[in-house]
């Protein structure tokens, strides 16, 4: 698939171009009009997870790619002040004071939601493209049992959206790639 070549890894590359194709064929198999409407509502469930599951690697590559780093804060030396300090709107609550640094997250600790407000912040993704990417990611946390589905229908509608999105996503790919 030569979309991709823009991906220099060829293991992910690879990887991306067989998940693209599982996608597409996963897809052929849900118009079936003699599948159970519960085989295709799972099945555009399974093509949406694909579907962001693919949009994230792609975005982690441009992230690893450009070198830039996501930092968040973190407070070292934390100190509670004596009870006389307390504060206004939470009498009785113990203040504190502490040293606020700035630490870079691991790769392990970087989810989607923070690529996209990254990418976003650097105006590589546009503000209706991230919010769709966080729409779909939603959808596809109701992978998690635990998580209600009712309110996540998934549709040919929202598969096609999604497979909007990721097409838009490896549009755009390679001048996300060049560092400002």
């Amino acid at each position: 698939m030569s979309d991709l070549r823009f991906i220099a890894d060829g293991e992910l590359r690879t990887t991306l171009e067989n998940s693209i194709e599982y996608i597409y064929a996963l897809y052929e198999e849900s118009k079936d009009g003699k599948q159970k409407k519960l085989y295709q509502e799972e099945t555009h469930r399974v093509i949406i997870l694909y579907v962001v599951s693919a949009i994230e690697a792609v975005l982690l590559y441009f992230y690893k790619v450009r070198g830039e780093k996501i930092e968040y804060s973190e407070y070292r030396y934390v100190q509670q002040l004596p009870p006389e300090y307390a504060h206004g709107e939470k009498p009785g609550w113990p203040v504190v004071v502490a040293v606020q640094e700035k630490a870079e997250k691991k790769e392990y600790q970087i989810g989607l939601h923070d690529l996209v407000k990254f990418f976003q912040g650097r105006k590589l993704i546009q503000e209706k493209t991230a919010k769709g990417i966080l729409d779909l990611n939603d959808v596809r946390n109701t992978f998690h049992f635990s998580k209600s589905r009712s309110a996540y229908i998934c549709d040919v509608a929202r598969v096609e959206t999604a497979l909007q999105l990721l097409v838009h996503t490896l549009e755009k790919a390679p001048r996300a790639l060049q560092k400002k």
